[in-house]
């Protein structure tokens, strides 16, 4: 099976007032990061690990030196043996690049792009504390397609501040005119310390929030698959490869501050700091807590996770007295809407989907 490799690079022009993710905005110790980002994935050289997929994420990881991009995979080629078709994701905000940038990349080897959107409203950009408008977005937008990159992924949210149906219809209307081949849509998700909720802003409740939802499915359902809780591809083409790693527990190593990583059952994370980062790797102490998911666990997480995809729990999967021990639980979601029995197995429903964890955290308590 071929491994995954993500790189996080936790540099952004400004944090945007909702983001939960490990970024700052000083870049002093650019060079000292990237150096330490290539010394921990020497760990690997000599194991000869098949790599399909590499995400460069963030953070805004277009705020870095195009340069070090290059490096790192530079880096990643000497080390693994990656395919010829692997799919090569980079995250980037508009207005963080230029021509010269995108040429190092598409020469580096990246055939794919994530680019946050989030709404064509513009108060709606500038509430959520982005730096970009929709205009620029649309500048940016055309730039990728001029430079060659033919797979594009835009990041949209619902459920935003003094946000509505009729809000969320420009967004999905400016979305059908890009006509790009992913789109990942998310609910906005708010700690009550962060800065944007503290605001007094109003936001929609909980049926708001499901109808939005549900406008977002309705309105991507004629050209494109759902195919996860949060990500659509369009109808003839496949999924992000390296998403579908992490919902089919298929191996990836992550490096960087904050990274994850899951390879030969055992899960570990890297500090969420930069200095404590650089100090861990040069001190030979990086990767040194590692966590053995048990078979047991194993197959929680893989009910957890594949609930997430339209693929669902396969019966070929499990074993016959799970679906027997679960078959009432399961048929109370049959009727509720929320699951659909497949040939093979179980899946969710659009409504499933909105209410997967309570009805993820309702088959884990059965299961005890």
């Amino acid at each position: 099976m071929k491994t995954g490799i993500y790189i996080h690079i936790p540099y952004c022009v400004r944090k945007c007032d909702y983001c939960d993710f490990y970024s700052v905005t000083d870049t002093a110790c650019q060079k000292a990061y990237f150096e330490a980002v290539r010394q921990e994935m020497e760990t690997y050289f000599g194991v000869c690990i098949p790599v399909d997929s590499i995400y460069i994420g963030g953070g805004t990881p277009s705020v870095a030196e195009a340069e070090e991009i290059a490096s790192l995979l530079k880096k990643i080629r000497e080390i693994f043996a990656v395919t010829y078709d692997a799919e090569i994701t980079m995250e980037l905000n508009p207005k963080t690049f230029d021509e010269e940038k995108l040429g190092v990349y598409r020469d580096a080897g990246v055939n794919r792009i994530s680019m946050g959107l989030q709404s064509a409203n513009n108060d709606e950009l500038l509430k959520l504390g982005r730096i970009h408008t929709a205009e620029d977005f649309l500048v940016s937008y055309q730039l990728l397609r001029d430079m060659g990159f033919h797979t594009v992924n835009t990041d949209i949210m619902y459920g935003l501040p003094d946000s509505s149906q009729s809000s969320l219809a420009k967004t999905l209307e400016f979305l059908s005119q890009l006509d790009c081949e992913h789109i990942s849509a998310y609910a906005l998700t708010l700690e009550k310390d962060a800065a944007l909720y503290r605001r007094g802003y109003t936001f929609p409740d909980d049926d708001g929030v499901y109808l939005q939802y549900r406008q977002v499915c309705d309105a991507l359902a004629q050209k494109y698959r759902h195919y996860e809780i949060s990500n659509f591809v369009k109808q003839e083409m496949a999924p992000c490869r390296h998403n579908m790693k992490y919902w089919t527990r298929e191996a990836y190593l992550g490096f960087g501050a904050a990274a994850h990583s899951f390879f030969e059952g055992y899960r570990w994370a890297n500090v969420s700091d930069i200095g404590a980062y650089i100090h861990a790797v040069q001190a030979g102490e990086i990767n040194t807590t590692k966590e053995y998911i048990t078979p047991k666990d194993a197959m929680t997480e893989q009910l957890m996770l594949a609930l997430r995809t339209d693929r669902g729990i396969l019966r070929n999967e499990f074993p016959d007295s799970f679906f027997i021990r679960h078959a009432t639980l399961l048929q109370k979601f049959l009727s509720a809407g929320y699951l659909m029995e497949k040939e093979d197995g179980f899946c969710l429903t659009e409504d499933g989907f909105f209410v997967s964890n309570s009805i993820i955290s309702a088959i884990q308590a059965e299961i005890g």
